[in-house]
């Protein structure tokens, strides 16, 4: 295994700078790009602006460049980038995911579909938030190393809102929050509560899927894979719940949205259920590729841990190592074939 014993480390304090560099170089490109342009790439302008440019440009053209937004996420890319004293391999597969999974939360951000998220479809501001709340968080905490035993104890206001349960509230606290009518509306018409709530839906996805990956602190020793696949299931069952609120609901939700559906020649109740569709849709794929990965690897792991045990080793080591996640170096260090931890690494 190549373990690169030697590699160099970024100095004390040089991630932080780095990050700080980017979000600085992004307000900064923001702000040339909305002189140049006359402001169009300015962090949005409102709906009215919005559903003047969905309405009169081509879509092509409705692009934005949030400076703030693009550069806490390239900020967020740094400082979780993994060491360069992790395997090679291992670390190539956590930066694959890490800047993947930043650069679909900036496509969600800077591409077209958010101004006509803002000013024209709901189908697009469910799209973008499909994007923004529930992938770009789960590829980012798989671009993290998972986290060591202990971290609970020392990072504690983390392990309190990272708890299963309150994770879980927390998201489906932002989820509902931000479907009522009355405060989309204001979402829509005031710029900066669009800002809030692009941010709170990526906390609210990293709040719920850091524990299910095992990211960030560890997580009771309860909350292994039956309690997760259980937590998706809820998860699965209240996207269908809220896509069913957007098919049958009978009439336009948002009356913000229904100017800009008809700006595009789409009905508003039209728009409406494809915005249910893209949720159950996108809930269905996540969750229950989740819950495969899940299984399978339980399925692995338990019969990797009968192996061990059959081959002389404690049982309590074993049951250690695995929720440590270093089951698969007990394993080589017996000579047992190795597999992952219940987690989705």
């Amino acid at each position: 295994m190549d373990t690169a014993p030697n590699a160099p480390r970024m100095p004390r304090g040089a991630r932080w700078i780095l990050a700080a560099l980017a979000l600085a170089a992004s307000v900064a490109l923001g702000v040339v790009i909305a002189g140049a342009t006359g402001g169009v790439s300015d962090v949005w302008g409102g709906y009215d602006e919005a559903l003047r440019r969905v309405t009169d440009d081509p879509w092509w053209t409705l692009w934005v460049f949030p400076g703030v937004l693009v550069g806490a996420l390239l900020a967020i890319g740094v400082l979780a980038s993994p060491a360069r004293t992790q395997p090679r391999p291992l670390r190539r597969r956590h930066l694959w995911f890490l800047w993947t999974g930043v650069a679909v939360g900036v496509l969600s951000l800077c591409a077209p579909i958010a101004t006509i998220a803002q000013g024209g479809l709901l189908e697009a501001h469910m799209f973008q938030h499909v994007l923004l709340g529930a992938l770009a968080p789960v590829l980012i905490l798989l671009g993290v190393s998972p986290a060591a035993r202990g971290t609970r104890e020392r990072r504690r206001v983390l392990a309190v809102l990272l708890h299963p349960v309150v994770a879980f509230a927390i998201w489906l606290g932002s989820t509902i929050l931000w479907i009522v009518p009355d405060v989309h509306h204001e979402v829509l018409a005031r710029p900066a509560l669009w800002v809030v709530q692009q941010v709170a839906v990526f906390l609210a996805g990293i709040a719920l899927w850091a524990p299910i990956t095992d990211r960030i602190v560890d997580p009771p020793e309860w909350f292994r894979t039956g309690a997760k696949c259980a937590e998706l299931i809820v998860v699965w069952f209240t996207g269908i719940a809220l896509a069913n609120l957007f098919w049958f609901s009978g009439s336009p939700l948002y009356v913000g949205h229904s100017a800009g559906a008809e700006a595009w020649g789409i009905l508003p109740i039209q728009d409406q259920a494809n915005a249910g569709t893209i949720m159950a849709l996108a809930h269905c794929a996540i969750t229950f590729v989740a819950i495969g990965i899940l299984f399978f690897r339980h399925a692995s792991e338990r019969g990797l841990e009968q192996r061990l045990m059959e081959a002389g080793v404690p049982e309590h080591t074993v049951r250690a190592a695995t929720f440590d996640g270093t089951l698969h170096q007990l394993a080589d260090r017996t000579g047992i074939a190795v597999k992952t931890r219940t987690g989705l690494d």
